[in-house]
């Protein structure tokens, strides 16, 4: 017996001495009252350790730091040593050594300034933050947090994002989880706006805008105490089965290559847009529309309040009235009583339905190429005041603001200025589609506040890859000198242009730091800064000769006049019956010299192989897929415009057997080229698509190019009237001929308490037999658990991980079988995995 116990005693030692030297967990410390952000803020800086050290770090309720050894300390201003003197964006991190601690203080002047100290301490771990997601290098690294003494505030008090609806490149296509994910990537790049614009009219001509949803035109007594509207007229945004803005309807099911696998429903769009019967609807679809679109927004703007992102949405002025609320309410003349009456009713559905901080009135977009008679801005200037009058008697729910494709009148920019109340934030888009520098006379606006809106991308080159860096830096310094306190990037896509949003955001707290550079004066500011840091993050390694490659591609547009879009090196399609037109407006010369910029892609070919790890490897081909299928996109224009000159031809001779000859031996060769440079193209979007944006390219190629615009089958009744046969393998095929890619395009990394974890998975496969799991734990916790992905149709699926089973934060990865093979997502798995926190 005496044996036994002193065998238990010493295995009791043994443990005791394992235990001892198990490795002290790293310890974050925060406040015992945190608030939300604080506590937000100590999450994320767990998380981006855990993701580039592997190592788990606690959080602690505490006062005071005791111990010995690397810690952290979320504090606030005056306390730790803080500076007392902090703005309140002003971020503040800080190493101090105590003994043997040492502990990096994360402060700031508010909790807000406290979150992006957070974040800045990520990147100072070599994380990168985009609007698609974030970045985690291959690879772990050992903390160190030595040395760290940055003190840093805004340049500009609004700096954010404008996604703009219209096209399915956009926010059309973005549902809740998109918004929230999306706004939720703001903080994380020190932004803290987003704003959207709501064309209220369906144009004259076809190729133009219909009235959308997100702000609802009508009287008070129309709308119920929820918010919910009893009435609406005719709404949409973008969805497959209608007609704007030169995108012919088309079937999903009909999209070509196996691009119709991604797609759960022939009318796609968002979810309260799915499946809608053609325009105008019936008015209880428009009913629906509007009320679960308002519910979608709030949703994603309460998620924006708790993260202190100022929400902003408007529509234009002055107030058009749709024509069925005209008819139903019987207004024949627009007096200004019932102007207010209609925008009391607007206002005060917003108001029931989502949180909001800014309603923006936009001027007319024909100022910008027409002008504007003195009858029309005096109009204008009475539709503003009318609304503040309203918005004043209403007690001020949000602040109104005044935007537009001009700044102002464009005879006087200043007029607005001198009459309308000078709480009102100006702000405008630039001109020429941005590339118009920035509006001068921001100079001459005073005692008020200034928000610029540079372009991040060009809607007449929406599906070509756009970068505009040295642009962006250079609009965000002409901003700063003129005044300006907002700093907010117009866009359609995410992933495409993550360099571009990238710039926004970091010039926002450093443009003064250009003002004596010698290219200061230059449209565009340079770029080498930008790229080699970008590069390093985006594919883990230097490259001289790479970086000075994207140098050269970035900007350099030139206007073809004032107020009018040039031309820049990285043009790949035009507007021509719409965004995203392949080039057939260009000359065979100009096309074959476009091309020829892309002579440089075997040479990022040949760096692909030494490319090291996984996620940096995955990047690295996709911004090389992204520059293949811009030059795809110039070669099947030249194909076209190389038949449409033979049939050219055709037409001039006039000897019919001459004729019958000419399109066989020329014309026929050239159609059955252009087929296969259509397939290549797809292809090649197929390859790389992973975002919401992407999926709207493919829905411009299918229903803009292809059925629109006839790229493909333009000229087909006419060979075939010549008696060519035109053989099955001159049309695209239905079968997708790539490897299975799995696509989720949603990364919502900040999930609020008490919800539910929601997830759509897309999966491109040859194969016919396709299923697919989520396989989830706690960060770092051992065993993981695993719930099957549900089919929705086609190959989506989605799945839930239920609020009650999510106790912490935790990391996932998706799995999916299809014939023999087993596909996972993301690439870096099990190294890296998605993460989620979660927020109060």
């Amino acid at each position: 017996m005496k044996r036994i116990a002193t065998q238990i005693l010493f295995f009791l030692v043994i443990v005791n001495l394992v235990t001892s030297c198990k490795p002290k967990a790293l310890q974050i410390y925060i406040p015992k009252d945190a608030t939300s952000k604080e506590m937000l803020a100590a999450s994320e800086i767990r998380r981006y350790i855990y993701l580039r050290t592997g190592g788990l770090a606690e959080i602690v309720s505490s006062e005071q730091p005791t111990g010995s050894g690397k810690l952290i300390v979320v504090s606030r201003m005056g306390e730790n040593q803080v500076p007392s003197d902090l703005q309140a964006e002003e971020f503040y991190l800080k190493t101090e050594k105590d003994g043997s601690m040492e502990k990096l203080i994360v402060s700031g002047g508010s909790d807000q300034a406290v979150l992006y100290a957070a974040y800045e301490f990520a990147e100072q771990l070599g994380m990168r933050f985009y609007l698609h997601g974030d970045v985690v290098p291959d690879g772990k690294i050992a903390l160190n947090i030595s040395d760290l003494n940055i003190r840093q505030k805004p340049l500009f008090s609004i700096r954010g994002v404008q996604p703009f609806h219209d096209f399915p490149e956009g926010p059309d296509w973005w549902n809740v989880n998109d918004y929230r994910a999306i706004i939720s990537q703001l903080p994380k790049m020190k932004m803290n706006f987003i704003g959207f614009h709501t064309y209220p009219f369906q144009a004259k001509f076809s190729d133009g805008p219909k009235a959308e949803p997100l702000v609802w035109i009508g009287k008070e007594d129309e709308v119920n105490a929820d918010g919910t509207v009893k009435t609406a007229y005719p709404v949409l945004h973008f969805n497959t089965n209608d007609s704007t803005w030169g995108y012919y309807p088309v079937k999903t099911s009909d999209f070509t290559y196996g691009a119709s696998q991604i797609f759960e429903t022939d009318t796609y769009g968002a979810d309260y847009m799915k499946n809608v019967s053609s325009w105008p609807h019936t008015e209880a679809e428009n009913i629906k529309i509007v009320n679960e679109s308002g519910k979608m927004l709030n949703d994603a703007f309460l998620m924006a309040k708790k993260l202190g992102v100022k929400t902003c949405v408007g529509t234009e002025t002055p107030l058009i009235i749709p024509k069925e609320v005209k008819d139903r309410l019987g207004i024949k003349a627009e007096t200004d009583q019932q102007v207010k009456e209609l925008y009391k009713g607007m206002f005060s559905r917003i108001q029931k339905t989502y949180p909001l901080d800014y309603y923006w009135l936009w001027t007319p977009e024909n100022w910008t190429w027409q002008g504007a008679t003195d009858a029309e801005v005096a109009k204008t200037e009475k539709d503003m005041q009318l609304a503040y009058e309203v918005l004043n008697e209403m007690g001020k729910p949000f602040q109104l603001a005044t935007c537009g494709w001009v700044l102002g009148p464009p005879k006087d920019r200043t007029q607005f200025d001198r009459v309308l109340p000078k709480d009102m934030p100006f702000s405008c888009i630039n001109r020429g589609v941005g590339y118009t520098p920035v509006d001068k006379g921001f100079q001459a606006i005073t005692d008020r506040p200034k928000w610029s809106i540079p372009w991040m991308e060009d809607d007449p080159d929406l599906i070509g890859t756009q970068l505009w860096v040295g642009r962006i830096k250079k609009d965000a310094l002409d901003s700063y000198r003129y005044g300006c306190n907002g700093l907010i990037g117009i866009h359609w896509r995410t992933r495409d242009l993550s360099p571009n949003v990238s710039a926004l955001a970091k010039a926002a707290w450093t443009a003064n730091q250009w003002e004596k550079l010698p290219e200061a004066a230059n449209r565009d500011l340079p770029t080498t800064d930008f790229y080699t840091d970008w590069s390093k993050s985006e594919f883990g390694f230097y490259n001289k000769k790479l970086v000075d490659l994207l140098v050269w591609l970035d900007s350099h547009g030139q206007e073809m006049k004032e107020g009018y879009k040039g031309d820049a090196t990285m043009n790949v399609t035009d507007w021509i019956g719409g965004p995203g037109g392949l080039m057939t407006n260009k000359a065979v010369e100009e096309l074959t010299e476009r091309i020829n910029r892309y002579k440089f892609i075997p040479q990022m070919e040949a760096i692909l192989p030494n490319v090291m790890g996984a996620g940096n490897k995955e990047r690295f081909e996709y911004w090389l897929t992204n520059l293949k299928y811009n030059r795809s996109l110039l070669e099947t224009a030249l194909v076209y415009k190389k038949l449409l000159m033979s049939i050219e031809d055709i037409k001039k001779e006039n000897d019919q057997a001459k004729k019958q000859q000419m399109a066989n031996d020329i014309a026929l060769p050239l159609r059955l080229e252009l087929k296969g440079r259509w397939e290549q193209t797809i292809e090649l979007l197929l390859a790389k698509a992973s975002t919401t944006g992407e999926m709207g390219m493919i829905a411009n190629l299918e229903m803009h190019n292809y059925q629109h615009n006839q790229i493909l089958t333009g000229q087909d009744k006419f060979l075939q009237d010549l008696g060519v046969n035109l053989p099955e393998k001159a049309f695209p095929g239905k079968e997708y001929l790539g490897k299975t890619r799995v696509i989720v395009p949603t990364d919502e990394s900040i999930l609020t308490k008490g919800m539910d974890f929601y997830l759509r998975v897309r999966i491109l496969s040859p194969e016919k037999q396709v299923s697919g799991k989520l396989v989830w734990r706690s960060f770092g916790n051992g065993k993981f658990n695993s719930i099957e992905l549900k089919r929705m149709d086609r190959n989506v699926f989605e799945v839930t991980i239920p609020a009650a089973q999510i106790n912490d934060d935790f990391e996932y990865y998706i799995e999916v079988s299809a014939g023999g093979e087993v596909v996972k997502y993301p690439v870096t798995t099990p190294d890296i995995n998605r993460t989620v926190v979660l927020m109060k």
